[in-house]
């Protein structure tokens, strides 16, 4: 309520003394101020800062620090977090301040370095925080999607994937890259058949594969050029392995080739027949070495010509076969004779004055003319 000054002391007289006064001279110092308690929160990486800033209110500078602070800063780089405390020293009557200053020291996030990873397009999912350098922390979060930092060929593309590390504030956060190269699975196809007639060319065994083979594998047994060929090869499995490129594996699919023959049908015949005779196989009168099984036209069964069922003509043998064997057919021609006919048995009864008679006339039926008559009769007249 006062300010500093002269303060006059007065005493009054009764007369005839004389009053009295004295003088009170008040000099008034400022109090100390040594601010009041704050907080330093400071980044294990960071410069040193001065101490006297995180107080409160408006600390008199001049103090000193306790623990001592080279400067009244604090260098995390030597320091303790803690209690720093600031003290002014009071100018008499005024006595010491302290206020205190508590430090709290918070670590830079390592997400360590960049990495990269080649993997193969149908591949397990892999750990993209693995493929880091250096000693990355966790708790991180990646780009692109990542559960988990797992990179999954079947779900995610190649490219560059960051993991990235918050900060407490004054630190700052941190982040790396891992780059992805996806390269494309080993495709060998899928497992496949051939069947091939042992006269054909030469063929192409990959064809015989399912799916979408990649060229440039290589057969086993060896197929020169990747072909199968009947004429110096052997049926069976061919085994087609494509090598990849890694991380992807290698990748085989087996081609089994089968064989079979062209059928044969003999070379073509033929047979004259009586048209009153006994049924006959036209099968035994195909030329060479016919395979047997075959079907004949003309609806003949079991391949038997009957002259009182059948007519003559072409008979075709067909032969089917398997493909990509082709099939074979030869032809029987049967020629039909007509049935000799001497009539049947007759009598003549003749007088033995009469003149000669024809004695096919007593013949009966319908016997053909030109036979010839035993004993002797000349112009078979009697």
């Amino acid at each position: 309520m006062n300010g500093p000054g002269n303060f006059t002391y007065t005493l009054a007289a009764v007369a005839p003394c004389l009053g009295d006064v004295a003088t009170v001279t008040v000099t008034e110092n400022a109090p100390t101020n040594a601010g009041t308690d704050g907080n330093l929160t400071i980044c294990t990486s960071s410069a040193a800062v001065a101490l006297i800033n995180s107080l409160g209110g408006s600390p008199q500078a001049g103090g000193t620090w306790s623990p001592a602070a080279l400067g009244g800063n604090y260098d995390p780089a030597t320091m303790a977090p803690g209690n720093y405390v600031y003290t002014v020293t009071g100018m008499a009557p005024c006595t010491n301040a302290s206020a205190t200053v508590t430090v709290n020291e918070t670590g830079n996030p390592n997400a360590g370095t960049d990495g990269s990873i080649t993997v193969c397009g149908n591949g397990a999912a892999v750990s993209l925080f693995a493929q880091l350098g250096g000693s990355p922390d966790a708790g991180g979060t990646w780009s692109g999607g990542l559960i988990g930092g797992m990179y999954d060929p079947a779900l995610n593309g190649p490219g560059a994937f960051t993991y990235t590390l918050a900060a407490v504030a004054p630190c700052l956060g941190d982040v790396s890259t891992v780059t992805v190269t996806e390269n494309a699975p080993t495709n060998a196809g899928t497992d496949g058949n051939l069947t091939i007639c042992t006269s054909s060319a030469a063929v192409a065994l990959i064809n015989s594969l399912g799916g979408s083979p990649q060229a440039g594998g290589t057969w086993s047994p060896a197929a020169l050029g990747g072909n199968y060929d009947p004429a110096t090869m052997a049926p069976g499995p061919y085994t087609y392995t494509v090598t990849g490129v890694a991380p992807c594996t290698n990748a085989s699919a087996t081609v089994t080739v089968n064989e079979t023959g062209n059928p044969d049908a003999g070379t073509d015949g033929s047979i004259t027949v009586c048209g009153n005779g006994a049924e006959v196989s036209l099968f035994g009168q195909l030329g060479g070495s016919p395979d047997a099984g075959g079907t004949w036209s003309g609806g003949l069964v079991g391949g038997m010509y009957d002259p009182a069922l059948n007519g003559p003509g072409a008979f075709t043998y067909t032969l089917a076969a398997v493909a990509p064997c082709l099939g074979d057919v030869s032809t029987v021609t049967v020629t039909e004779n007509a049935p000799t006919n001497a009539g049947t048995d007759g009598n003549l009864t003749i007088c033995t004055s009469s003149a000669a008679v024809a004695l096919i006339n007593s013949l009966g039926g319908s016997p053909q003319a030109g036979g010839t008559w035993s004993p002797a009769c000349t112009r078979r007249e009697l």
